[in-house]
């Protein structure tokens, strides 16, 4: 292979070059702690029965703000190795071996990778002899390769240990990493031990069988856990079961879960997915959101999305899409120097876009609304509540500040972050938007507002910091659909 793009997500870790599929994984791996020459190759399917054989963090200790241990480094370098190995084995779409080794490769990083983690992983890919041409921003570049409209993309992470949302600015040349929000405490591997925690529950209360109690059964519950979530965010529930013993002594033990049992266990990850995206995101704005394909398996994310965001579209792309742009992105410098290798935060818009053909994209592109569309019912607020009164909309201008106009809403001196004349709320034929005065913001639902926002019922304004909070109740149905 000549030219190959690298994704280092941990939960989906990528290689991808030329016409052979990505070579994906889970970064779950050997730490070689009994016998070296084991580092680095897949353990998934034995972490349950090994757990202390085995490694899940060392791509988030790289990047995690801290020094990072040296195992953890040694892990890395043997995973990475082990990798290269596989994508230099693959073949062709036609089944023809691969030529050659990798002349260049392009590394596609997450959004917490600093200035220090991406030394670090320079110096591990040096290690194994994988020539880095440049490092590239792995969420604007997946905005890039899908060619989006222009506008605000919002690009969603789940890693292991952490997750992320990216905001990234697309225009007619270009798509540009701005600003970005990252958790360091959850990620897949807490909420799969969550799920693991409720189907023992539920079993124990069934059928008094505890499937935690020894490592071989818990590790056939982990194996099937995400096909079972998957089936229960689609249909609404799923079974899942294991048979214990032999022969006619064998029972099995089964149980039926809702997908709001499985989205119970995920409601602190999905609130904050949720907070994250509303901070990012200018109030009220329409927004894509970009996520990989493993976020549709979440039982109950794309209703606590849908709930909040609607008529936002939302696109999931496959595992290893960001590995195969990587590997399709002009090299600059084809002959990589030995010294610093730059971060690219800005991307061009691809020409022809991955997924847009029947280019190397590997999977399907699926686009949806969330909530309904443009034109989809929203609901009018009728009443400002403030101080327990509930100030009417209807054909009103309310001016809210330090010294409003007559009638408006009076805040005290000292608040800070509130300016004397502060935003207005106001009936603009029919839709109630707010219109931001101040220098320092005025935020609805998290989000600050760009100039003016549309508001709905059941919004909460703020004002100040940490502010005064309003909020926007409807009594009496009274329903519109949004003006352009």
């Amino acid at each position: 292979m000549t030219q190959v793009g690298v994704a280092l997500d941990d939960a989906a870790l990528a290689i991808a070059s030329g016409a052979a599929a990505p070579v994906v994984a889970p970064s779950i791996v050997d730490a070689g702690r009994g016998q070296r020459a084991t580092a680095g190759r897949p353990a998934a399917a034995s972490v349950r029965t090994h757990p202390a054989a085995a490694s899940s963090r060392h791509w988030f200790d790289l990047a995690n703000g801290r020094p990072p241990s040296q195992e953890s480094l040694a892990i890395a370098r043997a995973e990475l190795a082990y990798r290269l190995g596989e994508a230099a084995n693959a073949t062709t779409d036609a089944g023809e071996p691969l030529p050659g080794g990798p002349a260049v490769a392009i590394v596609a990083v997450p959004a917490a990778f600093d200035g220090a983690a991406l030394a670090r992983v320079l110096a591990i890919a040096r290690s194994v002899a994988l020539p880095v041409e440049s490092f590239v921003d792995a969420a604007a570049l997946a905005a890039a390769a899908l060619g989006l409209a222009e506008g605000a993309v919002i690009v969603l992470e789940l890693g292991l240990h952490h997750f992320a949302a990216t905001r990234v600015d697309v225009d007619g040349r270009e798509a540009r990493r701005r600003s970005t929000r990252v958790r360091t405490r959850g990620g897949l591997v807490a909420l799969q031990e969550s799920w693991l925690q409720l189907v023992s529950e539920a079993m124990v209360l069934k059928t008094r069988f505890d499937p935690l109690h020894d490592a071989a059964t818990e590790q056939r519950l982990y194996d099937q856990l995400p096909a079972v979530a998957a089936q229960a965010a689609r249909g609404g529930s799923a079974a899942i079961g294991l048979a214990v013993g032999s022969g006619e002594g064998a029972l099995r033990h089964e149980v039926v879960l809702s997908r709001d049992q499985f989205a119970a266990r995920g409601e602190a990850l999905y609130g904050d997915l949720v907070a994250m995206i509303h901070e990012l995101r200018p109030a009220g704005a329409p927004v894509t959101l970009l996520a990989p394909a493993r976020l549709a398996t979440l039982p109950g994310l794309r209703e606590a999305l849908a709930a909040e965001f609607q008529g936002c579209e939302m696109l999931l792309v496959p595992e290893g899409f960001v590995a195969r742009a990587a590997a399709c992105l002009p090299v600059q410098n084809a002959a990589p120097a030995a010294g610093a290798v730059p971060l690219r935060r800005g991307l061009a818009r691809f020409d022809a876009p991955l997924g847009a053909t029947d280019g190397p994209v590997v999977g399907p592109v699926v686009g949806e609304w969330l909530g309904g569309g443009e034109g989809a019912p929203l609901e009018l607020p009728t009443h400002l509540l403030w101080s327990g009164s509930a100030l009417p909309l209807a054909g009103a201008a309310i001016e809210i500040g330090r010294m409003p106009a007559a009638g408006g809403i009076v805040l005290a001196e000292g608040l800070a972050g509130v300016s004397r004349l502060h935003c207005t709320v106001r009936d603009d034929a029919g839709s109630i938007v707010l219109v931001d005065h101040s220098r320092h913001g005025s935020f609805v639902n998290g989000e600050r507002v760009a100039g003016r926002a549309r508001l709905r019922a059941g919004d909460r304004v703020r004002i100040g910091d940490p502010g005064v909070e309003l909020a926007l109740i409807s009594v009496g149905a009274r329903h519109g659909t949004p003006q352009g």
